[in-house]
């Protein structure tokens, strides 16, 4: 993956609120994602729009076969989204 993170969603940052939100995707041979589906959301529903946007402009290293790069179905991502103490 690369180094893009996550935005942290302001409602959530102010009310000092954590989550976690785990994310189905499949990958593409060029590392990018599709099909992306929220599979459970902790903390609240704004981590969920947080962590699509994450997945859909994160790249990410594909899958191979043979050394050819192939698409993975059904990747599951789990973002966490942590306060700094």
């Amino acid at each position: 993956m690369n180094n893009a993170r996550p935005v942290y969603p302001p409602d959530m940052e102010e009310e000092n609120i954590e989550g976690r939100v785990t994310v189905a995707c499949d990958v593409e041979t060029t590392g990018m994602t599709s099909n992306c589906s929220v599979q459970s959301v902790q903390g609240g529903q704004s981590f969920a729009q947080a962590a699509l946007d994450y997945v859909h402009k994160a790249r990410y290293r594909p899958a191979t076969k043979n050394g050819q790069p192939v698409k993975e179905l059904h990747k599951v991502y789990v973002i966490r989204f942590r306060l700094d103490d």
